[in-house]
């Protein structure tokens, strides 16, 4: 319901906004920053009786975010086209069988790819500024891969089990919204300092993937950035 409810605000305001048809100016941007996900736990596809209650639970490291987007600015309405990257290391990986609970060291990566629709809306916040309040949000696609993903099973070197380890990746749908606050410093320059949210549909794990018992799992992905950037107005 939550998603669903997500889904419907981002779609009225994105597409919203391209209702606006008067002349504009287009721009080009590009952003960097940290992103963090929340805590992903991937939960068996179909209800079995030998799986109980067994579940996978990741934790991960601050990582880096990168956008870029070429946009169409209409005034106090902008829509654009974006790339965006997110990566984060795997800090521990939590394995869940009925009652027993066991937590390692995890290891690899989860990376986003992301190709999105965002329309914005921006709010002067004084008379006689350029300095501007900017809501965004926006719908498209996202690819997720896992990266040699997986627990350090040697308690006493640590090493990795690089035969036990997540590699895959798939292509869903995803949202997000944001917020930030743009302050011009040069002619058709503006600099931006922004928070994001970003949500994807729930992925499926492959079926012989040995981190979560060779069975497939539904695995949700939700992450939030601060990221810090340019505009500029042609």
């Amino acid at each position: 319901m939550k998603k669903a409810l997500s889904l419907l605000l981002v779609a009225a305001l994105v597409f919203g906004f391209s209702a606006k048809s008067y002349a504009g100016n287009s721009y080009a941007s590009a952003n960097a920053g940290i992103a963090w996900f929340d805590d992903v736990t991937s939960t068996p596809t179909e209800n079995d009786e030998d799986d109980g209650d067994d579940s996978v639970g990741f934790a991960f490291d601050s990582g880096i975010a990168l956008n870029g987007a070429l946009g169409y600015d209409y005034g106090s309405v902008r829509l654009e086209a974006e790339i965006g990257y997110q990566s984060n290391d795997v800090a521990s990986v939590t394995e869940t069988d009925d009652e027993d609970t066991n937590t390692e060291d995890g290891f690899g990566d989860v990376s986003l790819t992301t190709y999105m629709f965002n329309g914005y809306y921006d709010i002067s916040l004084m008379d006689n500024s350029d300095v501007e309040l900017f809501l965004t949000a926006g719908v498209g696609a996202v690819t997720v891969k896992f990266d040699g993903v997986g627990p350090e099973v040697d308690p006493e070197g640590g090493i990795e089990d690089e035969e036990a380890s997540s590699n895959f990746s798939e292509t869903t749908w995803a949202l997000q919204v944001g917020a930030g606050v743009a302050i011009p410093v040069g002619d058709g320059i503006m600099v931006d300092v922004r928070y994001r949210y970003f949500d994807a549909a729930d992925i499926t794990s492959r079926d012989d993937d040995d981190v979560i018992e060779n069975d497939p799992h539904n695995i949700s992905i939700d992450s939030h950035s601060a990221l810090i950037g340019l505009r500029y107005n042609f």
